[in-house]
Formats: C-alpha cells, structure tokens, sequence
C-alpha cells in the first residue's frame, strides 16, 4: 500500500503477526479494537524522476492532470470518511460515558428535506427542552429517510413524569411534540418517545450500547451527504471521554490476538464481536448485562 503525504510518498508494509489493540471502558462498557501493525518506508517526492529517454508532451501534461484530479477525489472521499469514522466513534463513547437510557425521535409529516434547517429546527429545540425541564443532556444524529425527509435520532436521560410548557406542568413524554411542532409548525412532526421503527411502530427500549451503536451509524450511513467541515452529529457540552488504552502485541498470530484480547465478564453480554473482512482487523464491544 501506498500513500502521499506533502507531497511525498510512502510505501506501507504489513508487519507480520503483529497488532496495535486499542481499550475503550467507561461505565461498564468495553470496546476493543484492533489492526495490524503497517511500517512505513519514505520512497520519495512524486513525480521527481522519469523513465530514461522520456520526457513530457502535452498529451501527457492532459493526462497527468486527470490523474491527478482523479487522486486528489480519492484522498477527499477517504478524508470524507475517516472523519465520519472519528465522528461515529466519538459520538458512540459520549452516550457510554453520559449512560443515556432513553432514545427520542424527531420526525416531518412534510418531506423538509434542507438538512442545515433541521439542524436550526433541532437546536431551537433541545434549547426550549432544557428550560422546560431544568436541563436537558443529548446526543443526537441526523438521518434522511426513504422520501428524502430528515428526521433526528436524540439520546438522552430518562424524561421525568412532568414538564413545564408555557407555564402548565404537563406529562413530559408530550412535551417533546408540543415543542417540536412550536418550531416546525402545527401538526408537522413528532417527537416519538422511545424511538420509532422504519414502519411507524414504536421500538423497544434498547440497551445503552445497543442505542449507543444505534444512534451513532447514522453518521457512516450519509456521511458523503453531510456538509464539510460542519458537525456530523449533535451533543451537549462537558462529557469526560476517557482515552483508550494502546498495547502493541508482537509475535501472534489472528487467533492468539483473539484469545489474548477476548474479554467478557461473567454477566455481561456481547453487543458487537467481529473480524475484519481481509482478517487484518479485530473488534468486540460488550456491556453489563441487565440487572
């Protein structure tokens, strides 16, 4: 494998049997992830030597640029979607690290498909549901569906019994629809407690890593659809992420990395266990089991 940094290249070398494994814990929950170690050499700058006896023409100045053009849409795509990547991760460990147990869903009757107005909408929203309710702690991703309409996927704290909506206490798993439809119009959406299926129903109560992978995935599934340099996905402030713990393990092979790295307590139960397609990857993901 190859790749270009400032203009310089570098050729990439599997190292053999030996794994970089990542350990990601907060509040019970364990990620382990890992990936074989790659060594990379310096080749040199791009472009600096040419084949004896050849020399560019106009043509070749054509094609070089398509090649080029063509390259620089490859890095973007790739940059596109390692960023995506970060984002997903980042937003699956702060709904483990707040241990959010309730999972909202905003919706459109109209098909409101202007993704930087539902992003306004939102954030007019969860700012009325944090008065509302004396605070208001969430994470949330952004979805298009089928019919080209957004809809919000929000994380959050169990709702208390009650809220306050313009100055009458009501029960709190109205307030969200109230508001929601304060912002975006009378008889124009719902905020469906506890989330709703593809078909309308209301879902089951998931598990917090299960929500958690659940609420993050929407960041991979459009990412190329998201706006650069714009947030992929939305939360509150002051989550303590804690960071995970590097080893380099040398000297196994996929299935001794397995049987070292392989962790689940008594009790807990796994949410996520996996190897990667070219067996050049690991990852397991587990949780507390139910009380």
């Amino acid at each position: 494998m190859r790749r270009i940094i400032c203009g310089i290249e570098f050729e990439g070398n599997v190292v053999p049997d030996a794994w970089d494994v990542r350990k990601f814990e907060v509040n019970g929950h364990v990620e382990i992830s890992a990936r074989q170690v790659v060594a990379w050499t310096e080749i040199g700058p791009v472009g600096s030597e040419l084949p004896d006896g050849y020399q560019w023409d106009s043509w070749d100045d054509q094609k070089k640029a398509e090649r080029d053009a063509l390259d620089a849409a490859e890095r973007k795509e790739k940059a596109l979607k390692q960023s995506a990547k970060r984002a997903q991760t980042t937003c699956r460990r702060v709904i483990k690290a707040e241990g959010f147990d309730e999972l909202l869903t905003l919706t459109y009757r109209e098909n409101q498909s202007d993704r930087a107005l539902c992003k306004e909408h939102f954030e007019k929203w969860y700012r009325r549901m944090k008065k509302a309710l004396g605070g208001f702690r969430f994470c949330a991703s952004f979805e298009v569906q089928e019919r080209g309409a957004m809809h919000v996927h929000v994380a959050t704290h169990r709702l208390p019994v009650h809220g306050d909506y313009k100055g009458v206490k009501i029960e709190a798993w109205k307030l969200g629809t109230r508001i929601w439809r304060d912002i975006v119009g009378a008889d124009n959406g719902m905020c469906f407690v506890g989330g709703k299926t593809r078909w309308g129903h209301k879902r089951q109560r998931m598990s917090l890593g299960k929500m958690a992978a659940y609420v993050s995935k929407y960041i991979m599934k459009d990412y190329a659809d998201s706006p650069e340099e714009k947030n992929r996905y939305s939360r509150s402030n002051g989550t303590v992420i804690p960071k995970p713990v590097l080893v380099r393990l040398t000297g196994c092979t996929l299935a001794d990395l397995i049987s070292v790295a392989f962790e689940c307590p008594d009790g807990d139960v796994i949410v996520s266990h996996r190897i990667g397609r070219w067996k050049d990857s690991y990852w397991l993901c587990t949780e507390p089991g139910a009380a």
